[in-house]
């Protein structure tokens, strides 16, 4: 049944022994690994590349429609428009074909070395665009976060090995700076800078230029492109590497972690699988045409599964923002009838406690989700409050990392006799995916209802991180198992619910505390004193390695009436009735302006812990 991958039907998305939702049953156990309810995904050829998934040779494009939009300048690329394009730069960028850029070929795992393009830009409607012509050209290509400094994109440059860029023309300052940097002769990391000037490609928003700053155009080889003929070929993927996704950099700074044709069209195939079981189950036409709010960042594993993934393999119109802005984010979703918004949870937190939201009409949204980040069970429900979806179904937060972009999430209420998952859980596995929940230190299986590291395997995993043996070995203590680093427990339904990066956990004493934990509880306090909270271990002054925990807060407007004496009695009056004593803020409580996230919507704990350091170590004391 391999051949189904390719029907244009949603039943592509169902495999040969795909559970049936209103008959299937699922059994939770108490075995060490468990599945995903949904069964595996369906089988695909062993070659697969991943464009060949989203455009299938020898079939017609669907009808007409537009793809992207631009939500500023209303430019649009529609799917036959999008398609006619990435046929003609991938001409260009094939490395045995005319070859203008004298590319060469592309590496198929990191034992080997070849021609890697640099997506160095922020979301723009031909981005997508450029990732599709890399994986029917068979270039493999890097995204790197466009907020990057220069020394942050020059350490990117060399961990990826990055032999040619695509930068949009606003960057091009970044990159000059980076290479001024030098190659990085005389440090103590192997991987040098192998870039060249003279690879350099802009991204520009001016589509009639051909040179920026001497440099190609990317709208310049899509018309050179255009008079190319085609020549048929059977394009490989599969195990072979498609591109490399730049981690959060949230512990040090950022590895390069690999990703293969298969990880790639699995991850862009599992939501999918879900949403068709989830209207079989309900009695509806799946996958029916959406419209989709773009702001997720497109170089981000969750922006790569939404606006690259997926291209083709629904009818879709996506409305891009370049950047976030909340006003117009909000003018889009009523001009355009948005049905879908994809957030983090930043973005969450602003449009529930935002005014600005009851100005606008939000009746078209049908679906919003959280992702990337921990979203605040307190912040899912005010949102879906303003949504017409109401707090019965609060924002679902779906969970994966850069190593595997989608593990676990909520599902459809019912479905295969499950348990809801409301926010404090992250569900379910996906389709194709195995779990365990093992001791951190002992390595050992714990029962269901003990805390433990989440451990997982299936289709979506990275092979490993790029040439980097050692980092690759520390997240693989067993073939094929990633370790995620995630503390989570397993509950007797076989609901996943997340507690805290491990890396995050605060020992006192001898025993562990969740800065998660204490964040919601501060978010929960009856009179809403706190509309932001991040918590950490600070030091003792004792050298004894226990911590005290300390808490920075962001207050609502009935937080700030009560004096920051008299708000520290009644949080610390809170946490202390709700949680043990291990728990309590013996660091402190401090007010702050904003709490510093990275782009995808990560807690920078460690900023704030480094800044109360520094200023105890400067002062002798800081303000408790």
């Amino acid at each position: 049944m391999t051949h189904n991958i390719f029907n244009p039907h949603w039943s592509r998305y169902l495999g040969p022994n795909a559970p049936e939702p209103h008959i299937f049953k699922y059994q939770p156990h108490d075995k060490a690994v468990f599945a995903s309810p949904f069964g595996p995904c369906p089988p695909t050829p062993s070659d697969l590349n991943i464009h060949e998934l989203c455009f299938p040779p020898n079939l017609s494009l669907p009808a007409d429609y537009p793809l992207f939009i631009n939500a500023v300048t209303e430019e649009v690329v529609t799917l036959h428009s999008f398609y006619a394009r990435v046929c003609a730069l991938a001409r260009v960028l094939r490395y045995d074909g005319p070859n203008p850029l004298v590319l060469g070929r592309s590496p198929v795992n990191d034992k080997e070395d070849g021609e890697i393009l640099a997506l160095f830009s922020r979301n723009h409607i031909h981005y997508p665009m450029v990732a599709h012509a890399c994986f029917r050209s068979e270039l493999v290509f890097g995204g790197i976060s466009p907020a990057s400094t220069p020394y942050e994109l020059w350490w990117v440059l060399r961990k990826m090995q990055i032999t040619s860029i695509m930068c949009h023309e606003t960057l091009l300052p970044v990159l000059e700076e980076a290479f001024k940097l030098g190659s990085g002769e005389g440090d103590d990391l192997p991987l040098k800078l192998v870039l060249k000037p003279r690879k350099v490609i802009v991204l520009s928003d001016d589509p009639q230029l051909d040179t920026v700053a001497e440099h190609r155009t990317i709208e310049s080889l899509v018309r050179e492109g255009s008079k190319m003929s085609e020549r048929p070929r059977k394009l490989l993927g599969g195990n072979r590497m498609a591109y490399l996704f730049q981690s959060s950099g949230t512990s040090g700074l950022p590895k390069a972690m690999m990703i293969t044709h298969r990880n790639g069209y699995h991850s862009g195939m599992q939501t999918l699988i879900t949403v068709v079981q989830a209207a079989r189950y309900a009695g509806v036409e799946p996958l029916a045409p959406s419209t989709t709010l773009g702001v997720i960042p497109m170089y981000h594993s969750y922006g790569m599964i939404i606006w690259i993934l997926r291209c083709n393999l629904l009818h879709n119109t996506n409305i891009m923002l370049p950047k976030w802005d909340l006003e117009l984010a909000l003018k889009t979703i009523q001009k355009y009838k948005v049905t879908h918004l994809p957030l983090v949870p930043p973005l969450v937190r602003q449009l529930a406690q935002s005014p600005l939201t009851e100005k606008y009409d939000l009746s078209s949204v049908i679906r919003a989700a959280s992702g990337a980040a921990y979203l605040p069970p307190n912040v899912a429900y005010q949102l879906a409050k303003k949504l017409p979806q109401g707090a019965a179904m609060p924002i679902p937060s779906v969970y994966g990392l850069s190593e595997a972009a989608s593990i676990a999430g909520p599902a459809a209420p019912g479905i295969f006799g499950l348990e809801p998952a409301l926010p404090g859980t992250i569900g379910y596995l996906l389709p194709g995916m195995e779990g365990r929940v093992v001791h951190p230190d002992t390595l050992e299986d714990v029962l269901k209802g003990e805390k433990g590291e989440l451990w997982v395997r299936g289709p979506v995993v990275t092979p490993g991180y790029f040439k980097d043996a050692n980092a690759t070995a520390d997240i693989f203590s067993e073939p094929g198992w990633l370790r995620t680093g995630d503390l989570v427990m397993r509950d007797e339904h076989d609901r996943i619910h997340y507690l805290d990066r491990l890396k995050e956990m605060i020992k006192v004493k001898g025993l562990q505390v969740a800065a998660t934990e204490v964040e919601d509880t501060l978010l929960e306090h009856p009179a809403s004193l706190v509309r932001d909270a991040c918590v950490a271990g600070v030091e003792n002054g004792r050298g004894d390695g226990s911590l005290f925990v300390r808490a920075w807060v962001v207050l609502t407007a009935e937080g700030q009436k009560l004096g920051e004496e008299n708000l520290a009695k009644k949080l610390n009056e809170w946490i202390e009735r709700r949680l043990s004593r291990h728990k309590w803020l013996t660091g402190g409580i401090e007010v702050v302006a904003s709490i510093p996230r990275t782009p995808s919507g990560k807690m920078l704990r460690r900023e704030m812990r480094d800044q109360y350091h520094a200023r105890l170590k400067s002062n002798g004391k800081a303000k408790l």
